[in-house]
């Protein structure tokens, strides 16, 4: 399985309602969000499975995904929310039989899981930008392989 971890795209600084949860995709948010999400389907990503952050900047985030065309629907996966565990995605993802998953959640989490996918266990983090996508493939019986990890400033040089 091909594992995109996808960081939510620029969020406003702050929320009309004083709450982190609620801070919503700023204008250049959206266009970089934008921008990356067809460079992504030029390079024939598709999503069968798409698992989101509750909080209001990811699902924005994978809304644009959507519109793009990179997948058909949204998941709300919770544990993609600040706090959840790379053992509850593992679980989520061998329920289900596709061939590729976005995952669209933030850091420092998303960082720690690309390590735990593919070394085994989290260290610091891989740093991964704000629109920015890690690539993993998958095994069952086999750790994760890193096959790229890329800012917006690479993907639409």
């Amino acid at each position: 399985m091909e594992v995109y971890l996808i960081r939510h795209g620029i969020a406003e600084i702050q929320s009309t309602t004083g709450q982190d949860d609620d801070r919503a995709l700023s204008e250049e948010g959206r266009k970089k969000t934008r921008q990356v999400a067809e460079r992504l389907l030029k390079l024939d990503v598709q999503l069968d499975l798409l698992l989101v952050s509750p909080l209001l900047r990811a699902r924005q985030t994978a809304q644009v995904l959507v519109q793009v065309g990179l997948a058909k629907t949204i998941e709300i996966f919770t544990p993609l929310a600040p706090g959840g565990t790379c053992a509850e995605l593992r679980e989520r993802l061998s329920r289900h039989d596709a061939a590729s998953a976005g995952l669209v959640g933030h850091q420092p989490g998303l960082g720690l899981w690309a390590e735990e996918l593919i070394w085994g266990i989290p260290q610091t983090g891989l740093e991964i930008k704000k629109a920015g996508v890690v690539r993993i493939e998958l095994s069952q019986h086999a750790p994760g392989r890193l096959i790229w990890l890329l800012t917006p400033k690479v993907l639409l040089a």
